[in-house]
């Protein structure tokens, strides 16, 4: 109201002086008053519009890819990046299967080939299927001093770990679910299985356990090249073919309840297997561990509820 007093107070010669006078001060004193006048303008405020304004389209989600993945690597989780390259071959590895004479030669040969150009291996051991007693760093040692292999950052090996079951190391957990096999099945079936990895960290393809390593040179040159990769050849079909017979019977093969757990035992259950072999005679030792073997390869509701 101070303002229209003031404004009634000024001179006034004309009337359309009059008339713009008359109309600021009724503007003002609605603007005071906090009322809006009939014909007068709109004032938009900018906490307003951000209220009432639409929200942008969210955006495209990145694909997931190895580099969100942690490695063990000398007893501590490593981010994984330092250890890729432009294309890179993971591989679950073990020093003791016979398939190693022709693996890491070959492995060997491509990184020559490749190394320069960017190509790195990762392989992973695990104590899953055939049982190995070395450690982690024996493990390391023995593959170095005997195949040369293990050359940072071209070749790398890492920490034991699990690649099946409840445990199973997330990194493998994302490449079964992302490339399963030709079978339709995910999970790793024998040593040696091999994924191809390109730049961006995205599989490219899966090999089987014999395939020859030095037929996935183009497959690498094409990674390295970021073009796409030839088609799959009669003899990549043919190796999973071998692979899927020799998963039945191999000793190499990963097979759930035999070699490695798919999931943990009920703690009353390996109370009660506790007992039961610590009260057992020594000839009845070995009937029961293989009626406990087949017991953990049926399916908990078989097997009822626990009793101690």
């Amino acid at each position: 109201m101070l303002v229209l007093f003031l404004l009634g107070k000024a001179v006034v010669r004309t009337p359309a002086a009059r008339a713009t006078v008359s109309r600021r001060a009724l503007l003002t004193s609605g603007m005071v008053a906090g009322c809006t006048l009939p014909g007068a303008p709109t004032l938009a405020f900018a906490d307003a519009e951000e209220d009432s304004a639409p929200p942008p389209p969210p955006g495209l989600q990145p694909l997931p890819s190895a580099f969100d993945f942690d490695v063990p690597f000398r007893g501590e989780p490593s981010a994984i990046k330092p250890f890729l390259g432009r294309a890179s071959i993971l591989v679950n590895v073990k020093f003791d299967d016979p398939e190693t004479l022709e693996a890491l030669p070959g492995l060997k040969k491509l990184l020559t080939a490749f190394a320069a150009d960017g190509l790195h291996v990762l392989a992973f051991p695990t104590d899953q299927g055939w049982f190995e007693p070395d450690d982690s760093d024996l493990t390391r040692l023995k593959f170095k001093q005997v195949y040369d292999f293990g050359q940072y950052p071209t070749a790398t090996v890492f920490d034991k770990s699990d690649l099946l079951g409840t445990k199973q190391l997330p990194l493998y957990a994302w490449l079964e679910k992302t490339l399963p096999n030709p079978w339709g099945v995910r999970r790793l079936v024998l040593d040696y299985e091999k994924f191809l990895i390109d730049a961006s960290g995205q599989p490219l393809r899966r090999y089987p356990r014999k395939y020859p390593v030095e037929l996935m040179e183009a497959d690498v040159a094409a990674a390295l090249a970021g073009e796409p990769l030839p088609p799959v050849t009669g003899t990549l079909a043919k190796a999973w073919e071998d692979a899927k017979r020799e998963a039945t019977k191999s000793e190499y093969a990963f097979k759930p309840g035999l070699n490695y757990v798919r999931r943990a035992t009920p703690p009353c259950r390996a109370r009660a297997a506790a007992r039961t072999i610590t009260a057992a005679p020594r000839s009845r030792l070995r009937a029961a561990t293989v009626h406990s073997t087949r017991s953990e390869a049926r399916p908990r509701s078989a097997r009822g509820p626990c009793r101690l």
